[in-house]
C-alpha cells in the first residue's frame, strides 16, 4: 500500500514521522496535538498544520474534537494501516 504521499513526494519523510508519532501516542494512550508534533519534530506549527491538512484530506488522520482547542489528533483505520507498514520498514 505504498503511496506517493509517504514515499516519493516532497514532505513524505515528515508525513511518515507524523503518522508514527500519532500512532505511538495512541498506543501510550497519550493525547497528540499539533503543538506536540511541532515540538517533537522541531518544525513550525504552520508546517505541521499543512501536513495534517493533507493527511486529513487523504483520510489518514482525523480530529476528535474539531470545534475545540487544542485539537486532538488520531489516526483513521487507513492511517493505522500505514503506520503498521511504516513500522515494518524501520
Amino acid at each position: 500500500m505504498k503511496t506517493i504521499l509517504f514515499y516519493w513526494s516532497k514532505g513524505a519523510e515528515t508525513r511518515r514521522k507524523i503518522v508514527l508519532l500519532i500512532y505511538r501516542c495512541e498506543k501510550e494512550k497519550a493525547p497528540c496535538y499539533i503543538n506536540t508534533l511541532a515540538r517533537k519534530l522541531r518544525l513550525s506549527h504552520v508546517a505541521i498544520k499543512k501536513h495534517i491538512s493533507l493527511l486529513m484530506e487523504e483520510g489518514y488522520v482525523s480530529i476528535l474534537n474539531p470545534n475545540s482547542k487544542p485539537q486532538f489528533l488520531v489516526l483513521t483505520a487507513k492511517g493505522r494501516e500505514v503506520a503498521k507498514e511504516l513500522l515494518q520498514d524501520e
